[in-house]
């Protein structure tokens, strides 16, 4: 198996100009825009589409409604149904697992270099390991130490549907809970120890959107609190106990796309467990 020597010999033989890098998609440049903090994330490939199940608690319909296909990934499939974004996140995810000791070393290569340029613009940095997984970055080691130990002055963070990632968190790791329709049972327990929970909701919002076209989030859903999730994607400063509140992102497949919606992974607006609070004439009426 090959040895890592830097990153130029990375690059070099496995073909792939970087492991993760910061600002990767709009979202993640909110962090930087809003809160001068530069994200560091990492997309690999989710679920199985690898061979390796990155996702262990993955269900029917987040595999289907995965972002792996949103945004810049899913513009770039061709009428083949191939796209390089994916297919470097499957060599990523088979690196990871089939040479492990030379993706971590890869790995902190980079964070390092990134730190450095985010540090050298006068912005804080942050790292988002699980872009489009849910790995337990915990359990791995290089050289003796967790990531979270090499790097503990660095803030990270992720999302999880496993309820036992919880226990005996670095300090320096955020997650949030996140709702799959079928386990409300998990995200109370998660909600009143003071974490959160990120749940989808069917509420469409584009960047040129007219502010009166807009549909508003609920202010509360199932009686707890919802924040706005979409203003960045930084989420430790969130309120604790609260509800993340994340718009459907729309996905390449449009049967699919349609499928997921109406699936109880996605939250519809007119749902009975939203409770919302508009203003009309300056007075607060609560629906």
């Amino acid at each position: 198996m090959k040895k890592f020597v830097n990153r130029s010999q990375a690059k070099k033989s496995t073909g792939m100009s970087y492991l993760g890098k910061c600002g990767s998609s709009s979202k993640i440049e909110k962090n930087s825009k809003v809160f001068k903090i530069d994200t560091y994330v990492l997309y690999l490939a989710p679920h199985t589409m690898s061979g390796y199940n990155t996702c262990p608690l993955a269900t029917t319909d987040c595999i289907n409604g995965c972002l792996n296909t949103s945004g810049r990934a899913g513009m770039e499939i061709n009428s083949c149904n191939e796209s390089s974004i994916i297919n470097a996140r499957i060599k990523k995810t088979k690196l990871f697992y089939e040479n492990r000791n030379f993706f971590f070393k890869w790995l902190i290569a980079e964070i390092e270099a990134e730190k450095n340029l985010s540090l050298a613009k006068g912005h804080d940095f942050a790292i988002r390991l699980n872009g489009t997984s849910d790995i337990n970055w915990k359990a791995y080691k290089i050289d003796g130490k967790t990531i979270f130990e090499i790097f503990s002055d660095i803030q990270f963070y992720d999302y999880t549907k496993i309820p036992n990632r919880f226990n005996n968190l670095p300090k320096n790791y955020h997650l949030t809970f996140s709702y799959t329709g079928y386990n409300w049972l998990d995200c109370v327990k998660v909600l009143d120890k003071g974490y959160n929970v990120a749940v989808v909701f069917d509420i469409y919002k584009t960047y040129n959107m007219k502010p009166e076209n807009i549909k508003p989030l609920p202010t509360k859903y199932k009686g707890y609190k919802v924040i706005d999730g979409d203003i960045t994607d930084y989420r430790p400063f969130d309120a604790k106990g609260s509800i993340v509140a994340l718009r459907f992102k729309r996905i390449a497949n449009k049967t699919t796309q349609s499928e997921v919606i109406d699936s109880v992974f996605v939250v519809s607006p007119k749902s009975k467990d939203c409770t919302y609070k508009v203003q009309r004439n300056k007075k607060v009426l609560t629906k």
